[in-house]
């Protein structure tokens, strides 16, 4: 399968919005880093298998093989498409992001290894790889990043070393991102796995930005590759789809259950239990996420289908078309290492003298452009990019409640992020659009209220959403129709 034949196959590429100036136009969505489009082809198969819906657990009718058989294809499905050697790995799917199976992980570690105290991350990290390894009585060390201020980019492998040596025995497992939400860098993972394997450090990715981007090969079970990876079906294309976990079968069975419930226990008694010898059964509890899992299995085969190779290299080309047009803008700042070359997804940036969720509203109210604004859930990557310039353009105050609400408006970036569906004519609307905004922000200005939670609020178009879709009334006119 060609790119060009699945780029159109995505819900809500069509979408219309009223805008500001009175004209309706359709939405371009650069808004795929915080959840993509859903893919049309992989629910039309969902939709096919709805009328053999079953619950897994038994195989004592038709409905319920089906519904197993394809189960267990789409945990199949998450190892090829990782390339992850069966023999080595499991696939878990579980909540509905990386940040169960982040936790799964910072309280299972710990209890294999309660001797060892340290976890290392990075600052790159999205608040679900961050977050949960500093539970659990774990002392977290961030790994420095090459370059400073707002040319911060991947890990830096030196550094990692260092911090590596200098706590030798006490690391347990290092955290790290494949791929920035923030500015698209690549990490280079398997220097850094060979890195912490030969201190006995284990590896977790977190691929939720790399998935849908770059081709992933865990490959068996050797000093480049991680030990864990998780990543989040609504980030690949597939909303409603549960977060994902490859992780070693060796590392899972001595960890006990995160949580207990039916469908992971051969026999129990009013005072024992006994739980299943299969790896995957036991991290299942209760009835699994089938719609959202299987949705996810088709999306990942569509992938395949159209090979990652190929997305990788279109992705990078697009990165690459939009960090030259937007440097065609006056007054415009891009954050993360902009001569690299090999960056993907998605670019931050800020426009001089205009605070970012005022560029966000209006790309939003007046060019139907749909990004994303603020720090994107990763507080220090953002705070160290932007912090001289942060210090510079806040006046001083008496009053607690203007600094905070002035802090707001000023502490964050603008984010476009991408999808198979973006293409460069999407790019050239945003950077039409950013040159004029250049031009008419003192018209523009005026008409909007700053917010103190950072956000602006135009004073005369509201677009309220039930104005534009109302799911209840909705449904409740489908059952009067019934």
């Amino acid at each position: 399968m060609r790119y060009e034949q699945i780029k159109n196959q995505f819900f809500g590429l069509d979408t219309q919005y009223p805008l500001a100036d009175g004209r309706v136009t359709r939405r371009i969505y650069l808004d795929s880093g915080a959840s993509s489009l859903m893919l049309k082809p992989a629910l039309a198969a969902v939709l096919d298998y709805l009328p053999h819906y079953a619950n897994t657990h038994t195989t004592v009718h038709t409905s319920a093989r089906i519904t197993s058989q394809a189960m267990a294809w789409a945990h199949h499905k998450a190892l090829e498409f990782t390339h992850a050697d069966p023999a080595h790995y499991v696939s878990v799917f579980m909540g509905s992001g990386t940040t169960a199976p982040a936790n799964r992980l910072a309280h299972g570690l710990k209890v294999l290894r309660p001797e060892r105290d340290i976890v290392l991350i990075s600052t790159l990290e999205h608040h679900s790889n961050d977050l949960p390894h500093r539970a659990y009585g774990n002392l977290i060390e961030h790994i420095p990043l090459c370059g400073t201020g707002p040319q911060l980019g991947n890990i830096d492998l030196n550094a990692l070393e260092a911090l590596l040596l200098r706590h030798k025995g006490r690391v347990n497992y290092i955290a790290v991102t494949g791929v920035s939400n923030v500015t698209g860098i690549i990490n280079p993972l398997a220097e850094i796995a060979e890195l912490a394997h030969r201190h006995d450090a284990y590896v977790i990715v977190d691929a939720a930005q790399m998935a849908a981007h770059v081709p992933i090969r865990i490959g068996a079970m050797d000093m480049r590759s991680p030990d864990f990876m998780i990543f989040s079906g609504h980030k690949i294309y597939a909303p409603g789809a549960p977060g994902v976990l490859i992780g070693r079968r060796d590392l899972l069975a001595a960890m006990p259950p995160f949580e207990l419930g039916g469908g992971i226990v051969k026999h129990v008694t009013p005072f024992a239990f006994e739980l299943l010898p299969d790896i995957e059964s036991r991290e299942h509890a209760g009835t699994p996420n089938i719609i959202g899992s299987l949705l996810l299995a088709c999306a990942l085969e569509t992938l395949d289908q159209i090979g990652m190779e190929e997305i990788f290299r279109r992705d990078l080309a697009l990165v690459n078309y939009t960090t030259r047009q937007l440097q065609q803008c006056s007054g415009i700042r891009l954050y993360g290492p902009i001569d690299n070359p090999n960056r993907v997804g998605c670019i931050a940036f800020n426009l001089n003298h205009i605070d970012h969720g005022l560029t966000a509203a209006l790309l939003n109210d007046y060019y139907g452009i749909a990004v994303r604004n603020e720090c994107f859930c990763a507080h220090p990557y953002v705070a160290a990019m932007i912090k001289e310039e942060l210090f510079d353009s806040i006046p001083e105050t008496d009053s607690e409640a203007e600094l905070s609400m002035l802090i707001n408006l000023k502490r964050g970036m603008v984010r476009a992020s991408f999808g198979l569906y973006t293409t460069e004519a999407d790019i050239d609307a945003l950077v039409a659009a950013i040159k004029d905004i250049t031009r008419k922000i003192e018209h523009y200005r005026p008409l909007y209220q700053a917010l103190p939670d950072g956000s602006y609020r135009h004073t005369q178009f509201t677009s309220a959403p039930e104005d534009i879709f109302d799911i209840k009334r909705y449904l409740i006119e489908k059952l009067l129709k019934i």
